[in-house]
């Protein structure tokens, strides 16, 4: 197996929870690197429930983009070894996946390039990928699951910017985290050399950095959207009930009030 860079191994988290919640191409993939995979047995129910949380948060995200612009592109940042083109594909869209040369590498190695879908070496620190995925028809859909609370804040303000800047009218699907967790990183992440660092205790902060971003939909992790929520195992449902009930609110990172549900319609990017 190729060496990666401490933040580049998290992948190794998330494509073990997959693998652990029933995902074949995750559990194909566990099976053939050379990993000390059993690090995360221990924490492997709470990790695979957050996991599966978020994927499915996003896996929602990305059926409404792929519903409304069939033809579009998702772009899926820090990519890592993620499985859901496999889960969601349509037949028609195409599928950028970016990430650290190492991490690319790897991923080109377990997960070839096809047809409609690329790995493309670069750092959401640079915009110097945006033209390679240009190449790509949009609208674009961009994914970034994972990968910005590991960066400092003015360093996250960057990485939108040039998003923002490269790919008008676009989507942009993150994750945030509270400053309780960031500071208290559990599971896994303990035992990994990589720390949790960028905290946002509000997911409309973004919309006040001046790069044209707007907030379209937020939920907290513990009380995803009614569409999720339906789809998930009736145990896990239960869990969340039961996190729901117990767990001050403070930590599930509730927005202050209800925003309101809905996506902007594509806008695809003019390209010479």
């Amino acid at each position: 197996m190729a060496d990666l860079g401490a933040i580049q191994q998290t992948m190794f988290i998330t494509l073990h929870a997959r693998a652990t919640s029933g995902d074949a191409t995750a559990r194909r993939l566990v099976e053939a690197i050379d990993y000390d995979f059993g690090i995360f047995e221990r924490h492997a129910g709470l990790t695979a429930l957050f996991h599966v949380l978020r994927s499915s948060s996003y896996d929602a995200w990305t059926r409404d983009f792929l519903a409304e612009c069939p033809n579009g592109t998702v772009v899926e940042l820090g990519a890592g070894l993620t499985t859901r083109a496999d889960r969601l594909d349509n037949g028609t869209a195409s599928w950028v996946f970016v990430d650290l040369p190492d991490a690319a590498g790897l991923r080109r190695a377990l997960l070839p390039d096809g047809p409609r879908r690329r790995t493309v070496a670069g750092s959401v620190l640079s915009a110097d990928w945006v033209p390679a995925v240009l190449e790509s028809p949009g609208p674009y859909l961009l994914l970034a699951e994972g990968v910005l609370v590991y960066l400092e804040p003015g360093q996250v303000r960057a990485a939108l910017g040039h998003l923002a800047a490269g790919f008008p009218g676009g989507r942009v699907a993150l994750d945030t985290y509270g400053s309780w967790i960031v500071a208290r990183p559990r599971g896994p992440l303990q035992r990994m050399a990589a720390g949790l660092v960028w905290a946002c205790e509000d997911p409309r902060e973004p919309e006040g950095w001046g790069l044209g971003l707007t907030l379209r939909e937020s939920y907290a992790l513990s009380r995803p959207d009614r569409s999720v929520r339906r789809a998930l195992p009736r145990r896990t449902r239960a869990a969340l009930s039961a996190i729901n009930a117990f767990v001050p609110r403070r930590m599930v990172n509730t927005p202050r009030e209800p925003l309101r549900r809905g996506i902007d319609g594509c806008v695809a990017r003019e390209r010479a």
